[in-house]
């Protein structure tokens, strides 16, 4: 039976990788007009196509995304976005949940990538370089900007996907210094079920429900830099309790031995 399972993952990843990729390559030349048009300016067109993209990729996967919002939640309005980090699919995630423009952060490497890097690059978003405290500085700088003349921006201050069993690691401080210093509201996500859809381990993806809770904001106007630690447990509280309820064992339901791993998939900073 387990050997059935696994030919059956291996085959679906297969034919999840063909289908991403022919929906990437239909779409790119089309996308590439939009960028010739609009350039990296905020526009809901190309935010709503990329979320058609998305959304099309997932049927055919057979990944099914269940979000559920808090009522004072309003995409009128920006916000930051943070949430837990467990698996690739969190792009997916943030693509279709919040329902308005954003940017991205990603490893500056992945802006190296052929046709990905090109579209990160050129719709505006974010590259972050942690190889010396200069370029930390220079990133955390690119990034204020951008929440500064708000537009929503989309963390992960976990920083890396960590192979152990914790719900959630510790959180680096960055997201909400940004948050308080550009007076943005945070909005936390609690992501359910990702990383045992797309483990970030390997390449594997399985047909299943992903689900997603969308907390009310978190405001930062009144907030100083002093409140930075309160405001960081604030938020990961929130996506703990959310963790909790469907991981009653207290601990993630990892499918291997975290001692033949090494700490996390891509290094700290």
């Amino acid at each position: 039976m387990k050997m059935f399972k696994n030919l059956f993952e291996i085959l679906w990843t297969i034919w999840c990788i063909l289908i991403a990729g022919l929906v990437v390559l239909v779409n790119f030349p089309l996308l590439v007009i939009f960028i010739l048009i609009w350039g990296n300016q905020e526009n809901a067109g190309i935010d709503y196509y990329l979320r058609f993209c998305a959304r099309t990729i997932l049927v055919f996967w057979g990944i099914r995304m269940i979000y559920i919002k808090d009522k004072k939640l309003d995409f009128d309005q920006p916000y930051i976005f943070v949430s837990n980090h467990r698996s690739y699919l969190d792009v997916f995630i943030a693509i279709l949940g919040i329902k308005h423009y954003k940017k991205f952060l990603g490893k500056a490497e992945i802006f190296d990538w052929p046709i990905i890097g090109y579209l990160a690059n050129k719709l505006g978003h974010i590259p972050v370089n942690r190889e010396s405290a200069e370029a930390r500085k220079e990133s955390f700088q690119n990034i204020l900007n951008v929440a500064k003349s708000k537009t929503s921006l989309f963390l992960c201050p976990e920083g890396a996907m960590y192979m152990n069993d914790k719900l959630l690691n510790e959180m680096r401080n960055g997201a909400f210094r940004i948050a308080i210093e550009s007076k943005m509201p945070i909005v936390a996500i609690s992501m359910i079920n990702a990383g045992e859809l797309f483990p970030p381990h390997k390449i594997r993806i399985r047909p299943g429900r992903c689900i997603n809770y969308m907390s009310a904001p978190f405001e930062t106007t009144a907030l100083t830099l002093d409140d930075v630690d309160a405001l960081r447990e604030s938020v990961k509280e929130e996506i703990l309790n959310n963790l909790k309820s469907h991981y009653p064992d207290g601990k993630y339901p990892i499918e291997f031995n975290p001692k033949n791993y090494s700490e996390s998939i891509y290094a700290k900073s």
